[in-house]
């Protein structure tokens, strides 16, 4: 796993993830460039869920 680390794509924003993942279903990967591509769109996604839900508080929730 520690060498696909290096060649794995970055995807920062939400529109890159679209494309990537628009990329992904058009495209005929296969073998490790399917798994890289799988693992970029995956590690993007949960980047921008954690950014999402960061930001997303409810004043006063800590008091239930």
């Amino acid at each position: 796993m520690q060498e696909l680390q290096g060649t794995v794509p970055v995807f920062k924003t939400s529109q890159e993830i679209d494309r990537a993942v628009r990329h992904y279903q058009a495209s005929d990967l296969q073998g490790v460039e399917l798994f890289r591509q799988w693992l970029a769109i995956r590690n993007a996604s949960l980047e921008q869920e954690g950014a999402e839900l960061a930001g997303d508080r409810v004043p006063g929730d800590a008091s239930y």
